[in-house]
């Protein structure tokens, strides 16, 4: 899926965002991950993970700040449940505390995530976005 998707944090800066622990999970969940980190100063997002192994494929970025996951890219055999799923699970890793907003590539389609928010209510999201 080429289309990028992202989850904010509303607020400035995410200083409670645990990139180690992140990484640990990421690479359970997600065996395979790499990871990559760019110095320029220049790029808003500085992080990368990146996975093309079966039985899913992802490119995934985040904000110097920390308030932002960048998906640019998700692909898997169950694509769209897989594709949710993936979402529900980046979601817990922001603060839970905040208000948490899904937008499209475009930030015209937005979808508020809550702790209740379901893999199906996101897989309906990315229907309607016609994904």
């Amino acid at each position: 899926m080429s289309v990028s998707s992202f989850i904010h944090v509303n607020k400035a800066e995410n200083k409670d965002f645990d990139l180690e622990k992140f990484n640990r999970e990421i690479n359970k969940k997600y065996p395979g991950t790499e990871i990559e980190q760019s110095s320029n100063v220049s790029f808003s997002y500085d992080l990368c993970w990146e996975n093309y192994e079966e039985p899913y494929q992802f490119t995934l970025r985040m904000d110097k700040k920390r308030t932002t996951f960048a998906i640019e890219y998700f692909n898997s055999e169950n694509r769209m449940r897989d594709y949710a799923s993936f979402i529900v699970w980046l979601s817990l890793f922001l603060n839970q505390g905040q208000e948490l907003i899904l937008c499209d590539e475009n930030n015209e389609d937005t979808l508020m995530l809550s702790a209740n928010t379901s893999v199906e209510d996101i897989e309906e999201w990315l229907g309607q976005l016609g994904l």
